[in-house]
């Protein structure tokens, strides 16, 4: 009876550290096939699998097992400590409050929304699916006396989307060649000229659109290394810390706020029972991240992400 619960230990300690495996693998790789691009979501989790693994390889006393799952425990714990660490340069310059929010192919609380850039001071909100009903909703529930500044692409369903501001918005101009519409608008903020992009990428729910969702991601990180300006690009990037194609995007000389306030593993979607990071801003590693939280908007199946960032 010992003998078959030790090998039964040991083959279920192999079978989940293939599994974490070959998941962190597939994390450093970055692929484009739809099964595995969702999968990796689950990331986080893998220390759970590796943590039992080595437990079961204590049990039966297997030494190779138990290094194996160890080493492999601290290298799917160690991509996600990162998280947990603030990081970022010693600016002087003003904070800027950005607020961005899915809205739901346009059914999103409108009046919520403009109550969280009320309560919380928000400078800059970032909008996707917005619809031309939602810009009226907004409107009506007074955003304009908050920010006044916009520019938007309504559009209906998923299309669209739309920047406002408290400071003036110069250059506004839609985004070519993406499976949605994301819009770029310039403002000064205390003298510093800022890039705004409210950003949206296509959900990875098919094989033809993972494909445009990893288009959209590599064409929006070139786009990027355009910018002669500090840059905020805030949105639904349908894509965690743990998919190679984000991490491209918000690699130096840009981050995520939310990596570099140190802000841990909140998750934005769906927004009853998060499970995964869809939802970034994005800066140029210029900028200071001050802190970065989740925000619940009803009727929006995304939370939205309130970030405080230092400008230089």
């Amino acid at each position: 009876m010992r003998r078959f619960v030790r090998s039964a230990a040991l083959v279920v300690g192999w079978c989940l550290l293939a599994v974490a495996l070959g998941m962190f693998a597939v994390r450093q790789v970055g692929v484009t096939e739809i099964t595995f691009v969702a999968l990796v979501v689950g990331t986080p989790y893998l220390g759970v699998a590796t943590v039992a693994a080595l437990l079961l390889f204590a049990a039966a006393r297997s030494r190779i097992g138990s290094a194996v799952a160890a080493v492999v425990t601290v290298a799917v714990v160690g991509v996600q400590v990162p998280m947990f660490l603030a990081d970022g340069p010693d600016n002087s310059g003003p904070d800027l409050s950005v607020l961005t929010v899915n809205v739901a192919h346009g059914d999103a609380d409108a009046g919520a929304i403009v109550d969280a850039v009320r309560d919380h001071d928000v400078d800059v909100l970032a909008v996707q699916e917005l619809t031309p009903e939602e810009v009226i909703d907004l409107q009506g529930a007074g955003l304009d006396d908050l920010l006044p500044f916009s520019f938007t692409a309504a559009l209906p369903v998923a299309d669209g989307t739309g920047l406002w501001s408290r400071t003036p918005l110069t250059d506004g101009t839609r985004l070519n060649d993406f499976g949605f519409v994301p819009v770029q608008a310039n403002t000064v903020v205390d003298g510093t000229t800022l890039t705004l992009v409210s950003f949206h990428s296509m959900s990875p729910a098919t094989p033809r659109h993972t494909t445009q969702w990893d288009a959209d991601l590599a064409r929006m990180r070139a786009i990027m290394d355009t910018y002669d300006n500090t840059a905020i690009v805030a949105g639904d990037f349908n894509a965690t810390n743990d998919h190679r194609q984000f991490r491209r995007l918000a690699s130096a000389p840009f981050s995520d706020a939310a990596d570099a306030a140190g802000a841990g593993l909140f998750r934005t979607f769906p927004s009853e029972r998060p499970l995964a990071r869809l939802d970034h801003v994005v800066t140029s590693d210029s900028v200071r991240a001050r802190s970065v939280q989740p925000l619940p908007i009803p009727e929006s199946d995304h939370l939205a992400v309130l970030a405080t960032v230092q400008l230089p």
